[in-house]
């Protein structure tokens, strides 16, 4: 019976409706691709797990933290005078200054701190400084604690206490320079002020001998008496002083002014330099070519004699001597420009001052307003000499200038001995231990990844194979649908001799079972009715195909009571005559090349109802054989005697003459083993079973455990007496 006679529908019975088929990762795919690599996966993990964290312990390098401490205080402290009270600002104040390049700027300078690997080796050695350098404040105290960290002990120890000398050297000096501009100023002013209060003297003198004929300064009465004009007088002579004091700061900052004595940190004109895009740019360059220098001396044969390495080493030169031009021009060009900055600032606070002095001068002219009133109001009274009363008057007030002057100048050359603000409480010390590590929790971070690294690759490899675990997978990833399970067969050592087990027959019974539940569907499905010649196929050898043929016609013809026939139509590697227990020939590969009859070749002793046609053995290429046609006439001819003829077919992709004998039967069924088939070759097989015209019954897994075919389709055995 021709394939064409069979149901319509019969071919979509085995499919799954069409679309591009598709494979997820489920819980159920990753438990059966770690059952079937747990036992490499696992030694493989534990070893990558101990290499991992052997790694780790010898990759990680101790820290150490070398510190300092500095007493900033918030009031100056002083020997005799006390200040006004300070503020916390200051402490912030040093904290920028510590990490300011006024500060790193010297260090990084440092021949002996330039050479240690943590500058040496930093990009950018000035920012790299900034950023590990540790300023901090200890909780509300007046101690700044600054600390580096790094993996040599000595030098952690040496970059903190060169930060803390040079601090400590500019803040020393910035004080001390201001402080003596100052007193510079004051000091002039004051041997001014001694001129004038001699010559004021020396007048009141002369007019007290004209008047009265005593010399003032020779009687027993005092000159300088108390009067209402005193107060007026005490805050004039106060704020003519302050007025002195800005006008001597003011003069500090002109003599710079005009001067131009702006020190610009060479650090600071270094990054500016560093900044410039097209500098960056030829630098990058003079580092990438140098690289390549390197590479043709240790690389090439002729080393630095090569002509490429000579070539290129000229090619720096030139680059180097432009990026140097560069530089200098750059340098020149910022350094003015930072002048300018740094003269501007001085300029604001120049105004500042000045603005301050006005004022000042505006209230002492105000308060000298007031005392020529009380002065004139208090003259006319007395009725005495107005000029006398004048001169006594300038007397005085000359005489109280030179004393705060001189009251000023005293205190700041009392407190220039005073104690500095900022006092290194304690030097850094090299550490002794370094800090504590967190390495537990990374070291069991990256043995777990790593533990767990084969087990993600034998899931993701399983997924790239795409191997058969159960039905429902290969109905995901396939469009044939999975028409029976077949369970897989326990070892039967001492089966047939009754020495097995109760689990060997539970396991046999179920085994036969899946048989029977193959033959049911096959037999009682009435798209099958007219189903005469099946061909049982696989796609590649050693998935069961021909245990299923011979286990299927033999329950079909046990169970139907009919002629059935089974045909051993692999010829390259016949096996149902070793399984039946039958002579491998004469068989099929004699009937086809006609050197024996149909009746000569079958075997109708080994059972009543089922009939055997071996293998034979082959004497030409099965192509020869199969590709005349002569299998046609045979398949009609059992056709005729048998009511069921079941073929064992070569794998399809293996041997490609399976794809004739599948086409001369009525359908196919395709052979698949769990955990061995692949699903890409069964997408190929049926790819080439529907290209040939075959009808394709679906798919029979076999080679289910047991246990899972019991959990499934359950366990109900019948006695066997």
């Amino acid at each position: 019976m021709s394939a064409e006679r069979l149901n319509p529908m019969f071919e979509i019975q085995g499919r799954l409706p069409d679309g591009k088929p598709q494979q997820s990762i489920t819980l159920s795919f990753v438990v059966d691709a770690l059952r079937r690599w747990w036992k490499v996966a696992l030694p493989l993990g534990l070893i990558l797990a101990a290499a991992a964290v052997s790694t780790v312990l010898v990759l990680s390098e101790p820290t150490y933290e070398a510190a300092c401490w500095l007493q900033v205080e918030d009031d100056k402290p002083y020997v005799a005078f006390p200040d006004r009270q300070g503020s916390r600002r200051y402490v912030e104040t040093q904290k920028q200054i510590l990490r300011s390049p006024m500060v790193l700027g010297p260090v990084i300078s440092d021949p002996r701190i330039a050479q240690l690997p943590e500058i040496a080796e930093a990009d950018d050695p000035f920012q790299e400084l900034r950023e590990t350098l540790l300023v901090e404040t200890m909780g509300d105290s007046e101690i700044l604690r600054v600390a580096f960290k790094g993996p040599r002990p000595q030098n952690a120890a040496d970059i903190v206490n060169a930060v803390t000398e040079a601090y400590l050297t500019l803040h020393l000096e910035r004080d001390n320079l201001r402080q003596q501009q100052v007193v510079k100023m004051l000091k002039e002013k004051q041997g001014s002020e001694y001129k004038n209060l001699e010559a004021r003297r020396d007048r009141y003198r002369e007019l007290c001998e004209s008047l009265t004929g005593d010399d003032p300064f020779v009687s027993e009465k005092k000159v300088i008496q108390n009067d209402p004009l005193g107060d007026l007088q005490n805050k004039l002579a106060g704020i003519e002083v302050e007025r002195m004091f800005l006008e001597a700061q003011a003069s500090v900052l002109e003599e710079e002014i005009k001067a131009e004595k702006i020190d610009v940190p060479a650090v600071l004109l270094e990054r500016a330099v560093d900044d410039n895009p097209e500098i960056q740019t030829l630098a990058a360059t003079v580092s990438a070519k140098r690289a390549r220098l390197g590479e043709y001396e240790t690389k090439t044969a002729k080393g630095k004699d090569d002509p490429k390495y000579q070539d290129l080493s000229r090619e720096v030169e030139e680059d180097e001597k432009t990026l140097t031009a560069m530089r200098n021009e750059a340098a020149q060009k910022l350094m003015t420009s930072i002048k300018a900055s740094m003269l501007n600032e001085r300029k604001d606070a120049l105004t500042a001052l000045r603005a301050n002095i006005k004022e000042y001068v505006r209230m002492e002219t105000s308060l000298r307003e007031k005392c020529t009133v009380k002065e004139q109001d208090r003259t006319a009274a007395a009725g005495r000499s107005v000029d006398l009363e004048f001169e006594r008057t300038e007397l005085e007030r000359a005489e109280k200038v030179y004393n705060l002057i001189t009251d000023r100048l005293e205190r700041m050359q009392t407190e220039m001995n005073a104690p500095a603000q900022v006092s290194l409480f304690r030097p850094a010390a090299v550490p002794a231990a370094p800090l504590p590590t967190h390495l537990v929790p990374k070291m069991a971070l990256v043995g777990l990844a790593m533990f767990c690294l084969p087990f993600v690759l034998a899931v993701v490899w399983e997924r790239l194979v795409g191997r058969v675990s159960d039905t429902a997978q290969f109905e995901q990833a396939s469009r044939l649908a999975v028409i029976g399970e077949i369970a897989r067969l326990p070892m039967r050592t001492g089966v047939f001799q009754g020495a097995a087990s109760g689990r060997t027959s539970q396991g046999i019974a179920l085994f036969e079972e899946s048989i029977d539940s193959l033959r049911t569907y096959l037999v009682l499905s009435e798209s099958l009715r007219d189903l005469r010649v099946l061909a049982v196929t696989s796609s590649v050898n050693s998935e069961g195909k021909t245990s299923v043929a011979v286990q299927l016609a033999v329950s079909i013809a046990r169970a139907c009571g009919q002629p059935t026939l089974l045909i051993d139509g692999d010829m390259r590697s016949p096996d149902v005559h070793a399984k039946l227990d039958i002579p491998l020939e004469p068989g099929l590969a004699d009937v086809l090349s006609k050197q024996c009859s149909l009746d000569e070749a079958l075997v109708t002793d080994w059972s009543n109802y089922l009939h055997l046609l071996p293998a034979g053995r082959l004497q030409c290429s099965p192509h020869k054989l199969l590709g005349n046609g002569a299998v046609h006439p045979l398949f009609e001819a059992v056709r005729q005697r048998y009511r069921y003829v079941i073929v064992d077919t070569p794998p399809i992709l293996a041997a490609s003459e399976a794809l004739v004998l599948a086409k001369a039967a009525d359908a196919a069924i395709i052979c698949a083993m769990r955990d061995v088939s692949r699903v890409d070759q069964i997408r190929r097989t049926e790819s080439r079973l529907t290209a040939a015209g075959t009808p394709m019954v679906g798919v029979v897994l076999n080679a289910v455990p047991t246990s899972r075919y019991a959990y499934r389709y359950g366990s109900y055995a019948y006695s066997r007496d």
